[in-house]
């Protein structure tokens, strides 16, 4: 990688992560995901969303109140963001968002094929989430986020993940649900 695309990596991560509240250092893994949600809603586009509010839906999160504070009153794409728990994908409804917590791995499949028709942008810090069709994976290496965007599952969502986003981002392609 040439030292100007270095820079520029490290230049649209700071600005990607700007403002990022102090964390403390039990917490910050938690509060980070959580942040991280919300900012990459900012660079994706959904062809079908009419929505009078931004949904962001939880699915058996075990810390939710990091959402709730980060959220509360707070807009995504001009709307007002809404936040849901919910403990299974049975009780799924409208959302814009996804984010599906590791304590879900064993019925993720399950969680993507009940929404493999939808235009809902799924997020998850379960290993290998890309790979196994999700949208965007969160990992953290050596203390810092690293994001993996499978482009090929967001397009059959109809979803549209800008140039942005998608440099700061490792690719994966392919759907091995």
């Amino acid at each position: 990688m040439s030292t100007l695309s270095k820079q520029i990596k490290v230049l649209l991560t700071c600005c990607f992560l700007s403002c990022t509240p102090l964390l403390n250092a039990s917490e910050a893994p938690e509060k980070l995901k959580a942040l991280i949600v919300g900012k990459v809603a900012k660079y994706v586009h959904w062809k079908h969303n009419t929505n009078k509010f931004f949904t962001i839906t939880m699915i058996n999160e075990p810390s939710p109140e990091f959402f709730y504070q980060l959220y509360e009153n707070q807009k995504i794409k001009n709307r007002s963001v809404k936040i849901n728990h919910i403990s299974s994908i049975d009780e799924l409804r409208t959302t814009d968002i996804l984010y599906i917590p590791k304590g879900n791995t064993l019925q993720l499949s399950h969680i993507l094929e009940s929404i493999d028709s939808k235009d809902i942008l799924t997020i998850s810090d379960i290993r290998g989430f890309a790979q196994k069709g999700g949208m965007i994976q969160l990992s953290f290496v050596s203390q810092k986020i690293k994001l993996k965007v499978n482009t090929d599952v967001a397009k059959e969502h109809d979803l549209h993940i800008t140039p942005t986003l998608l440099r700061i981002a490792d690719r994966v392609k392919g759907n091995n649900q």
